[in-house]
């Protein structure tokens, strides 16, 4: 039996409705799609507020609820700080892969450049659905935000009092205070 499977990695800070969409086309042409969540190290910082633990939570409640949760693997790389040489090791932690999928022309580079095949994701609206923007409606306590994610990854965030995170650990960062 031969699973044609794609590789996703992102960030995912949070999951929001343009990455639903991207996995939605990936689901739509391949078998499996692996959702690499890249910066897995990464936690409690405004750039990166939730951490892999709860990024794959989050992403794992939707997809049981949407009931896609059989199709999709979701697997946390720690960043290396060298890009050519985290795209090989991204793929050495997961399982085979026939391409790597992203609207990211950096990172279909890096593995393009590996000799890998990519597919660029038609990104959906994406002055719209970008984390950082999510990140900064949270910030300014502007409810638009939830619009731009999938009704469960609200609710996942509001469980884990991610709203008060947010815009703590933001509004501290860029007061210059670290805690």
């Amino acid at each position: 039996m031969n699973i044609r499977r794609v590789l996703f990695p992102g960030r995912f800070q949070p999951f929001h409705n343009g990455h639903f969409e991207a996995l939605l086309q990936l689901l739509g042409e391949y078998d499996e799609v692996i959702i690499a969540i890249g910066s897995a190290q990464e936690g409690y910082t405004c750039k990166n507020p939730f951490t892999a633990g709860e990024r794959m939570e989050m992403i794992d409640q939707l997809l049981r609820r949407r009931n896609l949760r059989n199709r999709v693997w979701i697997i946390a790389i720690p960043d290396i700080n060298m890009p050519p040489a985290w795209t090989a090791y991204s793929l050495s932690m997961v399982p085979r892969v026939e391409a790597v999928a992203s609207g990211n022309p950096q990172v279909l580079y890096l593995y393009e450049w590996l000799g890998f095949k990519v597919k660029r994701i038609k990104l959906v609206e994406p002055e719209k659905y970008q984390g950082s923007r999510v990140r900064e409606l949270i910030v300014q306590g502007r409810d638009e935000w939830r619009e731009l994610v999938p009704p469960e990854i609200a609710e996942y965030i509001d469980s884990i009092r991610g709203v008060e995170r947010v815009r703590r650990l933001c509004l501290d960062e860029h007061s210059g205070n670290r805690w």
